[in-house]
């Protein structure tokens, strides 16, 4: 397959101008759609809704969109820009921006049900509206602009479309907006310390699921232009409240181009004329799980250096929808100096202590990130150190090239073992503050001219770096520490081997197929096979077809086929290593013995799903978008997947014996940075979740046949 671009031409005339008087169409089919589904949000909407009137408000902008349906918007202001911004993400996405900007603030079940109580009363007992009303003041006032705009062009579009969604909502606030980013900010350091607070005193941390996302940058003297180059790859759904925005904002000091979550006014991972960066999972450890000693005689009270002090203790109402009734619940929610009080798995309470607890302003710094004028300003923002569980890799347009994995690590004694449970009765175990950003993992301008993250540990981003945990304070060297990673060591290959990379030869890399664990066994598999008699003729074609299979999951491929259901088969097989992968797999007899027995339920799977084994790889993994269906190369991790660059999901079968693509690679882009950006990019499916838009699927052919479009920078 040959890697190509397709030219996104700007459409002629803007989809509306908005001038002062405030004239506007935003309606582009003169219809919404029937329904929109978003994780069980149901909206049922009327056709052809009438548009209420709407008041004129200060803003001068006007939005075009390209071919593909991308806005470009283009305001005197940063405000302007985010006012219509907040429009067309209603347009495109109304449910989603609805259900983002309720789970936030915690008020999701006042319009979904009651099945969203946890949701809610998890927001609640975060505080997200809370500190974000309580940090509003402290934002730069330019940012408070930018919300305020966002919030009421969120606002008068649903006004204009009172038909939108099914139920009356009340206008959303700047809190609202600030409390979801901080939800979204707040992720995985709630993950961590769940993982904490669930493990066994004593015993191991269980470990969090390990993440899906690729990023790489080469310095230019790995690029044809002389510049850094850029991959942006972050593994997130494809459907659904999560997945990723693409928009092109220009107006004031704001001038940025990228992927964001619906609900938020800024780019998440992106360019500007300055700078260009990505995110992947895996950053430092940014929470811990304080055991506690409750009084029995007081719920209220714990232990600290020997007395019973009390706990802060909250009561909030909660709303839930009930058919057309509004119900409400109290809960009570708990803090110890520590930080919020939850229950592990086995009833036992424990408080949560999270490096990000004490502030809402992240948002802050990606305003700065987006408006960074050069390298100085950028790094500035990203020192800010009020990023998530992140790596964080970037390239400036000056020509440098960079790391850091990101997290508020709070400060931790050395006198304890914070991989085991941690006491929280003593102030020895309990240090205020966090770690200087300045001691986070970091890799600046390496010789080797190449940065990767493809969920790797900060030490191995790139060849010739000899730090190891010990070098940090405890907690800033974590994600994926000392883990195997597929794609991490297929990237590092291609990364040291590529010279002058182009968009033809790093769309290759970005779009790879190749299998790495094949090459550890189908040795393996291939010798059990030969060691042993009676294997059926079934086993042994599918062992010729492994042996000269070329180990790409193209969609043609048969051997990607059998050796997925292999990888499948050992996943249910317990008490092995067979399948798992490691930097060293000890190839033993009973390693083999297991390996042959997948082997031989993988073809009977094969059989009875589809009544041979030879199938190939696209008739199984495919892309679906309503009615319309595409066949699909690579895999992801989930169920020992293939674990190809091209990280594409897909683990239960639907009745149609198919493997459906719901995340992994979804939004992807290589940035060649200059004094104008040049951008390819393609997402999964459209820009829009309305069915009957012509942008709801029409990137998809490109995003099968691994195609990029390009992005215009400028388009006036």
């Amino acid at each position: 397959m040959r890697f190509s671009t397709q030219a996104s031409m700007m459409k002629k005339s803007p989809v509306f101008i908005s001038s002062k008087a405030g004239r506007e169409s935003l309606n582009r089919t003169g219809q919404l759609p029937a329904l929109f589904i978003c994780f069980g949000f149901l909206f049922a909407a009327a056709p052809a809704p009438t548009p209420a009137q709407d008041t004129s408000h200060p803003y001068e902008v006007r939005i075009i969109r390209d071919t593909y349906g991308v806005p470009h918007i283009i305001g005197k202001t940063s405000a302007d820009v985010a006012y219509a911004l907040g429009k067309v993400q209603c347009e495109d996405r109304v449910a989603d921006v609805v259900y983002n900007l309720h789970a936030g603030s915690g008020r999701l079940a006042e319009v979904t049900g009651e099945k969203y109580l946890n949701n809610d009363k998890e927001a609640r007992l975060l505080r997200n509206a809370r500190q974000a009303k309580r940090d509003w003041p402290k934002l730069s006032p330019q940012l408070r602009r930018l919300v305020e705009a966002y919030a009421q062009g969120v606002n008068d579009w649903l006004a204009a479309h009172p038909n939108a969604i099914p139920v009356k909502v009340k206008p959303f606030t700047p809190i609202d907006v600030i409390a979801w980013h901080r939800k979204v900010m707040m992720l995985s350091t709630v993950t961590i310390a769940t993982a904490d607070g669930n493990r066994e005193v004593g015993k191991p941390h269980p470990g969090i699921p390990p993440g899906q996302s690729n990023s790489w940058v080469v310095s230019g003297m790995k690029s044809t232009t002389g510049r850094p180059l850029l991959l942006i790859d972050p593994h997130w759904p494809t459907k659904g409240h999560l997945q990723l925005y693409e928009a092109r904002l220009k107006g004031g000091r704001l001038d940025a181009w990228g992927f964001m979550l619906v609900g938020t006014p800024l780019v998440g991972l992106g360019a500007t004329p300055a700078a260009a960066w990505t995110f992947t999972a895996g950053g430092a450890d940014s929470s811990d799980a304080y055991a506690l000693r409750i009084n029995p005689d007081n719920s209220n009270q714990y232990e600290w250096d020997g007395e019973y002090v009390p706990m802060e203790v909250r009561q909030e109402t909660l709303r839930y929808r009930d058919g057309k009734e509004i119900k409400e619940v109290v809960e009570t929610f708990r803090y110890t100096r520590h930080g919020p009080v939850a229950t592990n798995k086995q009833g036992e309470p424990y408080a949560a202590r999270h490096g990000n607890w004490n502030h809402a302003l992240t948002m802050e710094q990606f305003w700065r990130m987006n408006t960074a004028r050069n390298t100085v300003e950028f790094k500035a923002a990203l020192a800010m150190d009020r990023l998530s569980y992140f790596n964080v890799t970037w390239a400036t347009t000056e020509g440098h090239i960079g790391y850091v994995q990101t997290g508020e690590v709070p400060r931790r004694s050395k006198a304890y073992d914070w991989e085991k449970r941690i006491p929280g009765w003593t102030s020895k175990s309990f240090i205020e503050g966090n770690i200087p950003f300045a001691q986070l993992p970091q890799v600046e301008n390496p010789p080797t001219h190449f940065l990767q993250n493809c969920n790797v540990a900060a030490n191995v981003i790139t060849p010739g770096l000899d730090f190891t945990k010990g070098d940090f304070p405890p907690g800033a060297l974590y994600g994926h520490y000392g883990a195997y990673r597929a794609r991490g060591q297929r990237a590092t290959l291609l990364l040291s081997k590529a010279t002058k990379l182009d968009l033809d030869s790093a769309g290759k890399i970005v779009f790879d197929t190749y299998v790495p664990p094949a090459d550890i066994w189908i040795p393996i598999i291939v010798q059990s096979v030969n060691e042993t008699s009676g294997n059926t003729q079934e086993v042994i074609k599918a062992t010729q077809i492994l042996e000269k299979w070329d180990r790409y999951a193209g969609v043609n491929s048969v051997g990607a086929t059998i050796f997925r259901f292999w990888r499948m088969a050992c996943d249910d097989l317990k008490d092995t290593r067979a399948g798992r992968d490691a930097f060293h797999v000890d190839n033993n007899r009973k390693l083999r013995e297991k390996s042959l027995i997948a082997l031989n339920r993988a073809v009977a799977e094969l059989k009875n799903r589809y009544g041979r084994i030879d199938v190939p790889w696209g008739q199984i993994k495919r892309h679906q978008r309503g009615n319309q269906e595409w066949p699909l190369s690579g895999d992801g991790l989930g169920r020992l997947g293939l674990d190809t660059l091209r990280a594409t999901s897909g683990v239960k079968f639907s009745s149609e014996n198919t493997l459906i693509n719901r995340g992994g690679q979804s939004t992807v882009a290589l940035v060649f940075l200059g004094k104008e950006p040049k951008i390819h990019a393609v997402v999964a499916f459209g820009q829009s979740n309305v069915p009957d838009s012509p942008h709801y699927s029409d990137q998809a052919p490109l995003f099968v046949n691994g195609q990029l479009r390009s992005v215009q920078w400028n388009t006036e």
